[in-house]
C-alpha cells in the first residue's frame, strides 16, 4: 500500500509541480476518461485472448510494467516478452475505480481478478488484487500506459 501512496504522490508533484500548472492544464475531460476506460476493455479482451504483442501495443516505448513480486519489466519488447510467459488463463477481470487527470497525464485505479492455469498444474488459481497505471496521451490521441504497477492481495 505504501507504493501505491507513493506513487499517487508523484503523480501529484508530475501534475501541479511546474509554475502556473494548475492554470496551464486543463483538468481530464469526460472524452479522455471515456477513451482511457475504452482503451482498458481493449486492454482486458487482449489479455483474455493471449495476445502479447497487441498487449504490449498498450504501453508506451519506454513503459514500465511491476508484475505482482516481481522485479520491473522496461521497455515495450520486454513488456511483450514478459506477458507472452504468462501462464494459461481462465478468465480476466479489471474494474476501474478512479480515473483522474490533467494535461497529457492521466491515472487510472482499478481491481483485477485473474484465474490461471500454472504450468503442470492440474487446477486453476484466482487472485485478485488492484492496479494502477499512468497513462501518457500520445500525440495521435491514444492514452498509452507509462507505469504500470500490480499488486495482489495477500
Amino acid at each position: 500500500m505504501r507504493t501505491l501512496t507513493s506513487v499517487l504522490s508523484v503523480m501529484s508533484v508530475l501534475l501541479l509541480s511546474t509554475p502556473g500548472a494548475a492554470q496551464d492544464r486543463a483538468a481530464l475531460s469526460t472524452g479522455d476518461a471515456a477513451s482511457i476506460t475504452q482503451a482498458t476493455d481493449r486492454f482486458a479482451a487482449a489479455v483474455r485472448t493471449r495476445d502479447p504483442k497487441a498487449l504490449a501495443a498498450f504501453y508506451t516505448e519506454d513503459g514500465v510494467l511491476y508484475p505482482p513480486g516481481e522485479t520491473a519489466v522496461k521497455g515495450r519488447a520486454a513488456i511483450e516478452a514478459c506477458l507472452a510467459a504468462f501462464p494459461a488463463m481462465k478468465d480476466f477481470t479489471l474494474r476501474i475505480v478512479k480515473v483522474e487527470g490533467q494535461g497529457d497525464l492521466a491515472y487510472v485505479q482499478g481491481t483485477y481478478a485473474i484465474t490461471v492455469l500454472p504450468r503442470g498444474a492440474s487446477e486453476a488459481v484466482q487472485e485478485t488484487g488492484y492496479y494502477l497505471e499512468i497513462r501518457r496521451r500520445q500525440p495521435d490521441g491514444r492514452w498509452l500506459i507509462a507505469v504500470h504497477m500490480l499488486a495482489s492481495h495477500d
